[in-house]
């Protein structure tokens, strides 16, 4: 083989060794292309999915608010009406107050004068062995004196039967005026929890705001912690119930257990009716027939006592 056959062999050669290098290398980097494709799809395929997921959340988030919005403005009105019937029936019982004054001073006014009349009577008596136009005198006089009584008597019956309607009018007022302080605490009651929840799903809303425009600068969304929908987990049944005791440590003694429908893991709102206030929320860790105990759900507004109410939900 002349010279020129062996340098062309080796360019050959080494030409087709570098072709074979260069196809190793298209299909090394062709498969690392693929890899990277397939996991930049399924991240753009589950990071669609939390943005969908995170629409549906807002928006579920934003019904429940213009609810709770509405729920509020019922509250504030209803607070304005019992407010306004309050006032009605202060007025109400001023003026009866003004009308069992002057029933007792008509009464007293009736009693000087049935006693006046009783003392005539009796000087009527005296004079009737006096003459016989005298005792006539005396007779006629003794009549007028007697229809005088029966008047008088009349009289005072009435005021004593109008003294009656209007204690029995008062006591009526005086429960109903109970009965609109009840209904005005349960309203507050509400008007404090609605506007804790309305808090927490302020702060929820800012959240998913801060969550989704992280998202649109990284292309990823941490996972989002559990809200205040996940704290609550009441019973189907309505409860309603009281503290028996309570400690330092928040644990307290309920007076409702599982013959009632109470199961461990339920949730249960706790308020204090006098003076009305919210204070949050209580998860049953232990069950028994009659009774159960319950820890803290997050922060209370005011540390329990025994006296207070628990309710599964407050209407």
């Amino acid at each position: 083989m002349t010279t020129f056959g062996k340098i062309l062999a080796f360019l050959t050669l080494l030409m087709s060794g570098a072709l074979g290098f260069m196809a190793l290398s298209l299909h090394a980097l062709s498969t690392q292309r693929n890899e990277e494709l397939r996991v930049a799809r399924k991240t753009f395929e589950a990071n669609q999915a939390n943005v969908v997921a995170y629409l549906k959340e807002k928006e579920a988030f934003s019904q429940e608010r213009s609810t709770l919005e509405r729920d509020r403005t019922d509250l504030k009105t209803k607070m304005e009406k019992m407010d306004f019937i309050q006032r009605n029936a202060t007025d109400e019982v001023t003026k009866l107050q003004s009308l069992l004054r002057l029933t007792s001073d008509k009464v007293q006014t009736l009693t000087a004068k049935n006693m006046r009349l009783s003392k005539d009577n009796g000087d009527l008596k005296k004079t009737k062995d006096a003459t016989l136009m005298e005792k006539n005198s005396e007779t006629n006089s003794k009549t007028i004196a007697e229809k005088d009584s029966a008047t008088r008597s009349s009289e005072l019956e009435k005021v004593r039967a109008d003294l009656e309607d209007a204690i029995k009018s008062r006591q009526e007022m005086f429960n109903e005026r109970t009965k609109m302080f009840e209904e005005k605490t349960q309203a507050v009651i509400q008007l404090t929890a609605l506007k804790n929840r309305t808090g927490d799903m302020e702060r929820e809303l800012k959240r998913l705001t801060l969550e989704n425009k992280k998202l649109k600068e990284t292309g990823t969304i941490e996972k989002a912690p559990t809200g205040i929908a996940g704290k609550r987990n009441p019973p189907t049944a309505p409860l309603e119930g009281k503290v028996l005791r309570a400690d330092a440590s928040g644990l307290v003694q309920v007076s409702i257990g599982s013959d009632f429908g109470l199961e461990r893991g339920h949730t249960l709102e706790l308020f204090r009716l006098n003076p009305a206030k919210y204070i949050g929320i209580v998860k049953i860790i232990e069950v028994n027939a009659k009774d159960a105990v319950a820890q803290p759900v997050g922060t209370l507004n005011d540390r329990p006592m025994a006296g207070d109410s628990v309710a599964s939900q407050i209407k």
